[in-house]
C-alpha cells in the first residue's frame, strides 16, 4: 500500500495561512505542517497547534528568502538581504550562489539557520523536522553548514529534494538523486518521493506500491473565503489525494 504525508507550508506567514491549516487539520486534509520561525504569526502558530492538538506535527520551515532575517550579520550580505535588511531571495534565483558561497556568507547563514533551529525548540515543538521555504536546504550551499546543524540539534527527518517528477533533465535527476542519497546516507528519515499536488496529478496513479510519498500544499483562503492550496480548490486536492487510497502517517511518530 502506498503511504503518504501531506504537509501544510508556510505555518506562521500570516493570519490567512494559519488558519487555513487549522481548517485542514480539522478536516483531517494534512498530516503535517512546518513553521517559519521568523515571521510575525509564528507564535499564533504554535499557539493554534497547542489548541487544537497538532503540536506534535510541527515541523521547521526554514526560511532564508522571505521576511526579515532573526540575525545581523546575514543583513549585511546583499546576495541574502536588502538594504532595509528583509530577504531578498537573489542567491535563490542564482544557480552559481545555489552551488556556493563565500566563507562570510556561509557563516552568516549558519547563524541564522542557528537563530531559526533554536527558535523552534524554543516554543517546545517534539517533531525535529525540516523543510525549508522555496527548498533553500537542498541547495548545495545551505546544506553544507546545515548538515552539521541538524545533527547538533538532534533532527530525524528532512524532506527530500523534489523527484516527483515525470520529465527531469539528466544534471538535474543527478544531483536531486545525490542530494536524497546523501540524507539517508546520514541517517534521516526521508520519504521515497516528493512533490506538489500538480506533480502527483501529473504521474497520473504511477507510483511504485509500497512507497512512501510527501505532498506539499500551501493552504489559504481565496479573496471569497475558499480554502485552496495556492490557486487549486483543496476539494480537487482532497478528491486526488483519496484516489490514491494511501494511508496517512507522520513523518516521524512521536511515540516511537
Amino acid at each position: 500500500m502506498i503511504r503518504s504525508i501531506v504537509n501544510g507550508d508556510d505555518f506562521g506567514m500570516n493570519e490567512n495561512v494559519n488558519e487555513a491549516i487549522r481548517e485542514c487539520f480539522e478536516k483531517r486534509l494534512i498530516t503535517n505542517t512546518t513553521l517559519m520561525v521568523n515571521m510575525p504569526y509564528a507564535s499564533e502558530a504554535v499557539d493554534i497547534a497547542e489548541e487544537c492538538g497538532f503540536s506534535e506535527a510541527v515541523g521547521l520551515h526554514l526560511n532564508l528568502t522571505s521576511g526579515y532575517p532573526l540575525t545581523e550579520r546575514i543583513r549585511r550580505e546583499p546576495r541574502f538581504c536588502k538594504k532595509d535588511g528583509s530577504f531578498n531571495a537573489f542567491f535563490q534565483q542564482h544557480t552559481a550562489s545555489r552551488l556556493s558561497i563565500s566563507r562570510r556568507e556561509s557563516r552568516a547563514v549558519a547563524e541564522e539557520i542557528e537563530a531559526q533551529i533554536r527558535k523552534y525548540f524554543s516554543y517546545g515543538l517534539p517533531e525535529r523536522h525540516l523543510d525549508s521555504h522555496h527548498h533553500v536546504h537542498t541547495n548545495r550551499s545551505v546544506m553544507k553548514v546545515l548538515m552539521p546543524l541538524m545533527k547538533k540539534y538532534g533532527f530525524r527527518s528532512v524532506r527530500l529534494s523534489r523527484n516527483l517528477f515525470l520529465k527531469m533533465n539528466v544534471l538535474k535527476r543527478a544531483y536531486k538523486s545525490s542530494f536524497n542519497r546523501g540524507l539517508k546516507k546520514n541517517g534521516f528519515i526521508t520519504t521515497d518521493y516528493f512533490g506538489s499536488y500538480r506533480d502527483l496529478s501529473a504521474m497520473n496513479g504511477k507510483l511504485p506500491e509500497d512507497s512512501l510519498i510527501e505532498i506539499m500544499v500551501h493552504p489559504m483562503y481565496d479573496d471569497a473565503g475558499v480554502l485552496k492550496d495556492t490557486k487549486t480548490p483543496f476539494e480537487q486536492v482532497k478528491e486526488l489525494l483519496d484516489s490514491l487510497n494511501a494511508e496517512r502517517q507522520p513523518y516521524f511518530p512521536v511515540s516511537n
